[in-house]
């Protein structure tokens, strides 16, 4: 499925601001009310794009997020991989390095370690690593790479995204065991409305509606864009493991989550204490990147690429042919 440049900026609209009106995207980006509503419902339908809410595991009481590096024996890989992707507590599952290791982010309960338990137990696991989630950086670059050479410009940006309310990070907002119905609705579609998820949740549109204002604006829950990065023209996806002196942590973490490449940075437990997943056109877009801008970032004292062959699972949608596979 081509998709032309309206479709890109429809995504990188989106990317931006998952819960944009249609009739604003179509204003910013000039176009009909009509075209976007009915190009992303084809994009949705196609598997290109789901836009969904996600919970800050920091936010979940009694939950850690943590990045799972498993070395398999040869030929055990897909089939490791694909019960590790119909796994309620994964939430992406991929094959790299030449089929040898498996990448997996999984929610952990601190009171059942589960996967971290179970495991480096498995017959077919050689070597097993855990990561555990300490810091997102959010940047520009992570909703860039979607609309790669159609993205928004900076007054488009400013336009679509007016009026919009400030994240604030307040920390005494958690997600409750009340919220779970809601977070399961926007977990299946992220722009579902305030009667659907009235409906869904047992509340008023009213309540629904303030509830969702409270998590988002105070950073508790927060909205993504999954996408096929295939169908945006990218070929070459690779997790990239950093080692960075600690006194640069914190600024090579913002300056990588600015990339246009990046799509995902955060600093990590381990011998690595910085990882990203890096998307490009092919490969010599990637040897390009890693030896200009990573080049330039300060404090970084080692990284390993890891070149991602096939993705199992992305943001909880399991993928067939390189698409997220519709909902039944």
């Amino acid at each position: 499925m081509a998709l032309d440049r309206v479709d890109q900026q429809i995504l990188h609209a989106l990317h931006l601001s998952a819960r944009a009106p249609f009739a604003r995207i179509a204003t910013v980006i000039g176009v009909s009310e009509q075209t976007v509503a009915r190009r992303y419902q084809r994009l949705r339908s196609a598997g290109v794009v789901r836009v969904l809410a996600r919970a800050d595991p920091a936010r979940l009481p009694g939950k850690s997020s943590w990045t799972l590096r498993i070395g398999c024996r040869p030929g055990s890989a897909p089939v490791l991989a694909g019960a590790l992707a119909r796994r309620d507590d994964t939430s992406w599952v991929g094959i790299g390095a030449g089929g040898a290791e498996i990448t997996c982010q999984a929610l952990v309960d601190e009171q059942n370690s589960g996967l971290l338990h179970h495991l480096p137990r498995a017959s077919n696991v050689l070597t097993f690593s855990a990561h555990q989630l300490l810091h997102r950086f959010a940047g520009r670059g992570e909703a860039d790479w979607v609309a790669p050479g159609n993205e928004l410009d900076d007054a488009q940006r400013a336009a679509l995204l007016e009026g919009a309310t400030a994240v604030s990070e307040d920390r005494g907002v958690q997600v409750e065991d009340s919220d779970t119905r809601l977070l399961e609705a926007l977990a299946h579609d992220g722009r579902a409305g305030w009667a659907a998820l009235a409906s869904a949740t047992g509340w008023t549109q009213r309540q629904a509606a303030q509830r969702v204002t409270t998590l988002t604006a105070a950073g508790a829950v927060y909205f993504d864009l999954d996408v096929a990065s295939s169908a945006v023209g990218i070929h070459t996806v690779a997790n990239l493991w950093f080692t960075v002196a600690p006194a640069h942590l914190a600024e090579a973490g913002a300056r990588l989550a600015d990339h246009t490449e990046l799509a995902y940075a955060a600093a990590v437990t381990g011998r690595a204490n910085l990882m990203a997943s890096v998307m490009c056109r092919d490969a010599a877009a990637l040897y390009h990147y890693l030896t200009t801008k990573v080049a330039d970032v300060p404090g970084v004292q080692s990284v390993e690429t890891v070149p991602l062959l096939t993705r199992v699972k992305q943001t909880h949608f399991l993928l067939r042919d390189g698409r997220l596979r519709p909902e039944p």
